[in-house]
């Protein structure tokens, strides 16, 4: 897996040369090796990609973010299998029993309430954080009692004041919804690789959401988008995406490690299918 984030915003062509990505405009060229390259991310509908490009960059998993006219994220690119025994793991996934996801859910739930606890504690919102985690010891499978709606409640209104809503159109909810779709891209990606298909999630069941496992799987990780929206909560949102691109630069704490977030949500991933497949029992952990 590579590690740069290569964001191109400017009309410019791509080309294939050698394991290499030309970029080109009208003043310069450079070539980078596939083997850099993580995540590419075309931030604007003025540019020409070859279809050889486009092809080497799904062999080597190269994740492909496309944004329109407004600069946002509107699709991306992943390979149909993500590794040769993909009907086999298919297979594993239609048949993971509904008591099985129920827990993983569960604990994936409950790690993302701890998380946007941890933040309200980080800024010192002590009572409000005591809510959160009285409603996560009364958690219980699949959450009948909508404990994770509750606890999301209180925490963007602790951040942004009573009066936010996640349904308004401001900067700070388009700071959000632009760094839940990065989250998002990138598990989906790791869900391919692994073999499993995104549609079918453990609770997200939306016909319309062809991401449904990403959107569960990510849950934990929102957290990380939260406290960088936050921290330019009264800049423009032109700002925010900026700061939004730290995600594929930032190290977090992971398995006792510092780690780049592609590579988390990699080993993350994994686990989380091993653990759906019944092949072990270890729920991993990401905290903030």
């Amino acid at each position: 897996m590579g590690w740069r984030t290569i964001v191109v915003n400017s009309h410019s062509k791509l080309a294939y040369k050698n394991n290499h990505l030309v970029y080109k405009n009208s003043t310069q060229s450079e070539m980078i090796h596939l083997s850099e390259i993580d995540v590419l991310l075309l931030e604007t509908t003025d540019i020409l990609i070859t279809t050889m490009l486009i092809k080497r960059l799904v062999d080597e998993n190269i994740l492909i973010l496309f944004c329109d006219d407004k600069r946002l994220p509107i699709g991306k690119l992943l390979p149909f299998y993500g590794r040769h025994d993909s009907s086999l793991q298919l297979g594993r996934q239609i048949n993971w029993t509904l008591e099985r996801k129920g827990i993983v859910w569960t604990e994936i739930i409950s790690q993302k309430i701890l998380n946007q606890r941890q933040h309200l504690v980080d800024l010192e919102y002590q009572e409000k954080a005591e809510a959160l985690m009285t409603l996560h010891n009364g958690l219980e499978i699949f959450d009948p009692s909508n404990r994770e709606g509750h606890a999301a409640r209180i925490y963007f209104n602790t951040l942004f004041g009573n009066d936010f809503s996640r349904d308004g159109e401001n900067s700070i909810n388009a700071g959000l919804n632009y760094g839940y779709t990065l989250l998002l891209s990138i598990f989906a990606r790791e869900i391919v690789k692994s073999g499993c298909m995104t549609q079918f999630g453990l609770k997200h069941a939306n016909q319309f959401n062809d991401f449904n496992l990403a959107s569960d799987l990510m849950e934990p990780f929102r957290p990380i988008v939260d406290r960088i929206v936050y921290e330019y909560r009264d800049a423009d949102f032109r700002v925010i995406k900026r700061a939004l691109f730290d995600l594929f630069t930032n190290k977090y704490l992971y398995n006792s490690k510092e780690m780049f977030l592609t590579n988390i949500a990699s080993d993350y991933t994994k686990k989380i299918i091993k653990v759906l497949n019944e092949e072990t029992e270890r729920i991993p952990e990401f905290q903030v």
